[in-house]
């Protein structure tokens, strides 16, 4: 086994650091680029160095999903399909251990970003009642975009 927290995690509070660290040890201070966006204007020079970070991570954040994507009986080619159990949980096991990798990924774009864990939970809150609303005005896809500036008022 390799260095592991001797504490123990209970919170997004107890992540954020641990994911910083983590990303800081390859080579890339979340907190750091992150706390440069939260400026009144950040500089051309940060966002530059927090895009091309967010890139890497959301390609890795992708990637995770793709490997959660092969979980799943999803090929129709495949007897499978022909059975009726094409999507069928192949395993649960690995299907776990890729969410959880998703949330290392997901945590370091929140840095990126300039997020706390308090932000986050405030915004979850703001934008879980607008897909609420969303949901109870039986909305369709193509009113999507008149729609769009409600993320404006999420802050």
């Amino acid at each position: 086994m390799t260095d592991q927290p001797a504490q123990s995690i209970g919170s997004l509070e107890d992540i954020w650091p641990l994911q910083a660290a983590l990303n800081k040890k390859a080579g890339i201070d979340t907190r750091g680029l992150g706390e440069a966006l939260t400026s009144a204007q950040p500089s051309p020079d940060a966002l530059l160095a927090a895009g091309r970070a967010l890139k890497n991570y959301l390609d890795a954040l992708a990637g995770e999903c793709h490997e959660l994507h092969d979980c799943l009986s999803w090929k129709h080619w495949y007897r499978e399909a022909r059975e009726g159990r094409q999507y069928q949980l192949q395993d649960l096991q690995n299907a776990r251990v890729e969410a959880t990798d998703m949330l290392f990924f997901w945590v370091s774009i929140c840095q990126l970003l300039g997020l706390t864990p308090d932000d986050v939970y405030r915004l979850y809150a703001k934008k879980l009642g607008i897909n609420h609303a969303r949901q109870d005005e039986n909305r369709t896809q193509a009113e999507h975009g008149s729609h769009e500036g409600e993320n404006r008022s999420v802050v």
